[in-house]
């Protein structure tokens, strides 16, 4: 993935490179930040990505990227509410989704930019979006910008990938220590350590954070893997990589996304360590 050209936080870095390395971008992804600025950037990034050919994409050099950089290719949409509307329409959003079966016009991908989702989507809106998220035609890409994404419904973000750009790119000392408790605890073969980590997660202001940087840490296991840089921490990557396999790690991250989840909808924090422990356990024992 070829990042020329452009800033972005090392976490973000970091999970749009995994991702690129393992061919499995997402179709449907949320980015949330406080900056509408560094939101529309990265989602100006993976439409180029989308759209360009080249191996090293996006070159940011052939004529499908240079049209996403300036906001005018065919084939990337960028919605805006109807009118002097202030949210999307139902009848919108039905023209949205039959559009999305229609073959694209000039490269080999579509891609649909939403700007502040959690106040122009609507429940109800949201809801006719569910479907088309579940079964996406192939090469369509959607991309919901919004700067607090526990706005969104549940449902649709359990069917996307929350990318949280950081307006800064330092994570708090006490995110990283619990984050760093957790994964030795995931690597360690005594219930006791992993059930003393996870109970960090007590503090809920934290909590989320050290989940994000849980899953960096986890990454850092997946980058290292396929032969690529670790970008948080080098020789707890390393660490990963040999004990656990690629899926291994990849399902550990998911278990990491959902109780992010879980804790937008003020889920007792006892039982979310209940789960998450459980889940880590039945994952980290697989063969």
């Amino acid at each position: 993935m070829n990042f020329d050209g452009f800033e972005f936080d090392d976490n973000t870095r970091q999970m749009l490179q995994t991702l690129d390395i393992q061919g499995r971008m997402p179709h449907a992804i949320v980015l949330e930040c406080s900056d509408g600025t560094k939101s529309l950037e990265l989602a100006k990034f993976i439409s180029m990505y989308a759209v360009c050919g080249d191996a090293n994409r996006p070159c940011g050099k052939c004529a499908q990227c240079f049209r996403a950089s300036n906001q005018a290719h065919a084939d990337i949409k960028y919605a805006y509410p109807e009118k002097k509307s202030k949210s999307y329409s139902i009848d919108q959003m039905r023209d949205i989704i039959k559009d999305a079966y229609i073959k694209p016009n000039e490269a080999n991908a579509k891609v649909y930019v939403f700007e502040d989702a959690e106040n122009r989507l609507s429940p109800v809106v949201q809801n006719s979006f569910l479907k088309l998220l579940e079964e996406p035609p192939q090469n369509v890409f959607f991309i919901l910008l919004c700067t607090n994404s526990s706005k969104l419904l549940t449902t649709i973000l359990s069917r996307t990938t929350v990318i949280r750009i950081k307006s800064e790119e330092v994570h708090s000392d006490i995110a990283c220590q619990t984050a760093r408790s957790i994964v030795n605890g995931i690597l360690s073969s005594s219930e006791y350590d992993l059930l003393k980590a996870l109970s960090l997660l007590l503090d809920k202001e934290n909590a989320s954070e050290s989940l994000t940087v849980t899953k960096l840490l986890l990454r850092d296991g997946l980058a290292v893997g396929a032969g690529a840089k670790a970008l948080f921490d080098k020789e707890l990557g390393g660490v990963l990589a040999r004990r656990f396999t690629r899926t291994q790690i990849m399902e550990l991250i998911k278990a990491c996304e959902s109780a992010n989840i879980k804790l937008t909808q003020n889920i007792n924090i006892n039982l979310l360590t209940t789960w998450l422990c459980g889940e880590y356990r039945r994952i980290s024992w697989q063969r």
